[in-house]
């Protein structure tokens, strides 16, 4: 039986144009691929197409005694027909991407032996164990050219395997032997990040004891990858509920798009936020939280997305408070404010999508929330929930038919919650996800920065909030506030915590039915060493009632100021 290796490349990516001709490891990507793959005496094949810009491809690769093919480029599936025309039905196929270098024969190797075991024909390595950047199918001659002659759809066409995943089964496959943290050992080649990490990872790890850039093995490879994490920092802890997984830590956006709110502060600029976010993904943050009512705060997503991390990160929105719509134009405004979001977001997925207020998901005798429900019976919302501002209302929105999430304040001088927690712990043990917000008073509890002398929040409530308006801060809101402060800063020190900001982390994490806090920055700086303390032990019971002692509880108007703003 042959085995022939397909790998498929381009030179028009749409994210990283030209990749395939970028140099590592001393050659250009596509022949590092390519020879990788034929280190075990496997016939490689490169297929790309045959548009002039590919001519680069082909010529380079010909000159150095590596096989191509060229042929459509929207029909990749054609080109692997052309590329195994020679082939028995029963001689093997494996199929590669050209930016995935990390990939060599023993891997290939491992996957045909796994698929050779079993009673598939068709196996793959399971990219939802494995980190993106390792994948590999194999499958059969004969059944790549059932899939050409029966599929009759453009993406089985060019993606090449979905026909023969759906008709004829598939082998998941995981390597043996490697703790993958799916996330944080990325090592594919989609933007120029990656390029950069990855040529970097084959600078540090292709060596005379490892072997040079073709011959270092893709475990070697990723135990770089994992001592590199290791430097960074652990990834942070993880729940997953019925689904949906979301780390210990979600990333706030509010911060991102608006500026004074409590503190006098302003937003960080787009290179700040884009390291932000790459800080935030490569820690194992999993969603941005983000909202219609956080000023600019989806755009400012979107403009600090890269590619790679777009794809690794969900975001988790809410929707345009809707106390001023009619009753009859509910369900249009939920769908206007969630395809606006879509917009802002540059993406038509949310895994969770949240109405403002207990009263938004109630109006119009539930049309508003049987609207948003419909988009997640359509998959293009994950969990449908509300963000609840004072706890005193869960009573009113327990009840609701699929609610998924609930956003719940909660803060060492806002304590409301905990009059809650038997109910709240309900609904975490029926699989609802429960976020809380305001860990950090918006940044009153745990900087020097001024507090905000003018709010949008100040005189009114989120409904009559008109966009760009402002309204002094009541002079006893401002003093009960710094008092706050300094409580929760004394505190700090008689609890043996390390600042303000652990106290906070360290209470929020002692509630057993928080499933996860969202914690917004003003840089990457302070992310990480949030995300260092948020690995610190909890508060315990006696510390949790010294904390009392010692904290007095903000009024109701000093909380809604800290939720508002």
């Amino acid at each position: 039986m042959r085995t022939r290796v397909v790998i498929q490349s381009r030179l028009n990516s749409s994210r990283l144009p030209g990749k395939a001709m970028m140099m590592i490891g001393g050659m250009p990507l596509i022949e590092l691929v390519a020879r990788r793959a034929s280190r075990g005496g496997h016939e490689v094949v490169v297929a790309t197409s045959r548009e002039e810009y590919d001519q680069r491809i082909a010529d380079h690769l010909t000159r150095r005694g590596i096989e191509v093919l060229r042929g459509p480029l929207d029909d990749v599936l054609a080109r692997f027909v052309a590329a195994t025309a020679d082939l028995a039905d029963t001689d093997r196929v494996v199929r590669l991407t050209g930016d995935n270098p990390v990939v060599d024969a023993e891997l290939v190797d491992e996957l045909i032996g796994a698929v050779e075991a079993s009673d598939h024909s068709y196996g793959r390595i399971d990219l939802a164990r494995v980190p993106e950047g390792l994948g590999v199918e194999v499958f059969t001659a004969g059944d790549l050219r059932r899939a050409a002659a029966e599929a009759t759809t453009a993406y089985d066409h060019e993606h090449v395997t979905p026909w023969i995943r759906r008709n004829l089964g598939e082998l998941p496959y995981a390597p043996e032997g490697i703790a993958f943290d799916i996330v944080a050992y990325r090592c594919t080649v989609d933007s120029l990040a990656d390029y950069v990490r990855v040529a970097q990872l084959f600078d540090r790890y292709a060596d005379d004891r490892h072997g040079d850039a073709v011959g270092v093995s893709w475990r070697d490879l990723v135990a770089g990858i994992a001592r590199e994490v290791e430097q960074t920092g652990p990834a942070l802890p993880r729940t997953t509920r019925d689904g949906l997984t979301l780390s210990r830590l979600l990333l706030g956006a509010s911060p991102l798009g608006r500026d004074t709110g409590v503190i006098e502060r302003h937003r960080p600029d787009a290179a700040e936020a884009r390291s932000i976010l790459a800080a935030a993904v490569a820690r194992g943050v999993t969603h941005v939280v983000t909202g219609r009512d956080d000023g600019d705060s989806e755009a400012a997503v979107r403009g600090a997305y890269d590619p790679a991390l777009r794809q690794r990160i969900g975001v988790i929105t809410t929707l345009h408070p809707l106390s001023q719509v009619p009753e009859d134009a509910l369900a249009y405004a939920v769908e206007g404010s969630l395809e606006r979001s879509f917009a802002e977001l540059g993406r038509r997925h949310a895994d969770a999508v949240l109405f403002a207020s207990p009263d938004d998901a109630l109006s119009g005798g539930g049309a508003a929330w049987a609207r948003l429900q419909a988009y997640r019976e359509a998959g293009v919302v994950g969990r449908v929930g509300v963000v609840v501002s004072d706890p005193a209302q869960l009573g009113r929105i327990a009840g609701l038919p699929g609610l998924g999430q609930l956003a719940v304040p909660l803060s060492p001088v806002d304590r409301r919650a905990e009059r809650y927690a038997d109910e709240l712990g309900r609904l975490a043990a029926v699989g609802v996800v429960i976020t809380v917000h305001g860990v950090f008073g918006q940044g009153a509890l745990t900087t020097r920065t001024p507090l905000a002398s003018a709010s949008a929040s100040a005189s009114a409530g989120p409904a009559m909030l008109v966009p760009g308006s402002t309204a002094a801060v009541p002079p006893d809101r401002l003093a009960e506030a710094a008092a706050l402060r300094t409580a929760v800063a004394d505190a700090a020190v008689a609890l043996g915590r390390a600042d303000p900001v652990d106290l906070c982390l360290a209470y929020a994490a002692a509630q057993p039915w928080v499933t996860a806090l969202v914690v917004g920055v003003d840089t990457a700086e302070q992310l990480v060493r949030v995300m260092e303390l948020a690995d610190r032990h909890p508060l315990t019971g006696a510390e949790l009632e010294r904390l009392e002692r010692l904290v007095p509880v903000a009024s109701d108007s000093v909380c809604a100021w800290f939720a508002e703003a």
